[in-house]
């Protein structure tokens, strides 16, 4: 049953910015002692408590993840009303960039040992399930050593000063000066500011590459998810504090930036095993087999043959994706080609979606206050236009 979207008191940009803030802050503190118990989840697998750890682990990985998406989402709001909002100096970009990593080298290995060890090791027999289980136990490794750092980072004064100043910026938002540069009126409307943004932001995810190529490449497809990301966001905020929502827009957009995410982790994982078949094929022509040594032994952002690489250096040590591999790259391949026809089937429902409503009259300014509760939906407009059109549904 779709739910009423009924209309939500009219907000100004800086009511909606404080509850936005607020809300993203209390979300991502209340996952904290969660995050942390990985560390003793670990601890409890390798004394062989399997029952316990395993149910720890889960509960600390899904908060780990959800404990990253709140600080992408906090930091989006924060440069989404930079005009508006004035964080403290503890709780700026820069601090919130430093916590969304930690917490990302934990979470992309748990997506990386997802991917390889429950999806792609009950299809691999023999030698070749052997190597890829030495593989899922190196990054076992690795994942419980920045469980640990990570453990380590959320207890240490940099963190917990962070933490006092997110939640002081909760209780006690602080605003910019009216008229000052780049920032709204105090008395603006959070409809049409929000309206705006997502304009703009459904503009330069048009723009991308990925969305006009025929055939787009991964740089291009990891740009667009970026791009998607950012508008998902701003869709949310919107049916957050609006009372009305995209619903159909933030439906495709979430499915996008999920295809367009497993397409990256396959990316990753062919990129990692075609520089290790690489290296592989230097040492047996008479190379000096630098390229086994692993991330540890190269410079970093360089390939084992001295190139610029495209994507991050691996988890591990390169050794460990060296081959032969009989199947696992073709079904990697296999996957991702997959992947692909889902984003193109996206692609083509996002462009009929955003094109423009002729039957329906353009909206000048978003107003619901004395809209009857009914369920309502906004049309995003197509990228060449610069106004939104509004569907009422009976």
């Amino acid at each position: 049953m779709t739910p009423s979207l009924a209309p939500a008191p009219a907000l100004t940009v800086r009511q909606a910015a404080g509850r936005i803030v607020a809300r993203q802050v209390r979300a991502l503190l209340a996952l904290e002692a969660a995050a942390r118990r990985g560390e003793a989840s670990e601890a409890g697998a390798r004394r062989g408590e399997a029952s316990e750890a395993g149910a720890w682990r889960g509960e600390a990985s899904e908060a780990v993840h959800q404990m990253r998406v709140q600080t992408r989402r906090l930091r989006a709001a924060a440069a989404l009303f930079a005009g508006v909002l004035r964080p403290p100096r503890r709780a700026r970009s820069a601090r919130l960039r430093w916590l969304a990593r930690a917490l990302g080298r934990v979470r992309d290995l748990d997506v990386i040992l997802a991917l390889l060890e429950e999806r792609h090791l009950p299809r691999l027999e023999g030698a070749e399930a052997g190597r890829l289980e030495n593989l899922v136990a190196a990054l076992k490794e690795r994942r419980w050593l920045e469980q640990e750092r990570l453990a380590d980072q959320l207890g240490r004064r940099r963190y917990v000063r962070l933490r006092a100043a997110l939640k002081e910026w909760a209780r006690h938002p602080r605003f910019g000066d009216e008229g000052e540069e780049g920032g709204p009126a105090a008395d603006t409307m959070a409809a049409r500011y929000l309206t705006e943004a997502i304009r703009r932001e459904a503009q330069r995810v048009a723009g991308r590459r990925g969305m006009t190529e025929r055939q787009p490449s991964a740089a291009d497809l990891h740009a667009l998810r970026i791009a998607v990301k950012r508008l998902r966001y701003v869709l949310d905020f919107h049916a957050e504090t609006c009372g009305v929502a995209f619903d159909a827009e933030r439906r495709l957009a979430r499915a996008l930036q999920d295809c367009l995410g497993e397409i990256h982790d396959h990316d990753l994982l062919l990129g990692w095993f075609a520089e290790a078949a690489g290296a592989a094929a230097e040492a047996r022509g008479g190379h000096d087999g630098r390229g086994h040594r692993g991330a540890k032994g190269r410079r970093r952002g360089k390939t084992a043959s001295g190139g610029q690489r495209p994507f991050p250096e691996p988890p591990v040590e390169a050794a460990f994706f060296a081959g032969p591999w009989l199947t696992l790259p073709a079904q990697l391949a296999a996957g991702r080609a997959a992947l692909l026809r889902r984003f193109l089937r996206l692609r083509r429902q996002w462009r009929l979606r955003t094109e423009e409503a002729g039957d329906v009259a353009p909206l000048e300014e978003p107003r619901f206050v004395n809209l009857e509760a009914a369920p309502v939906q906004l049309r995003l407009p197509t990228p060449q236009k610069t106004v939104a059109s509004l569907r009422l549904v009976r």
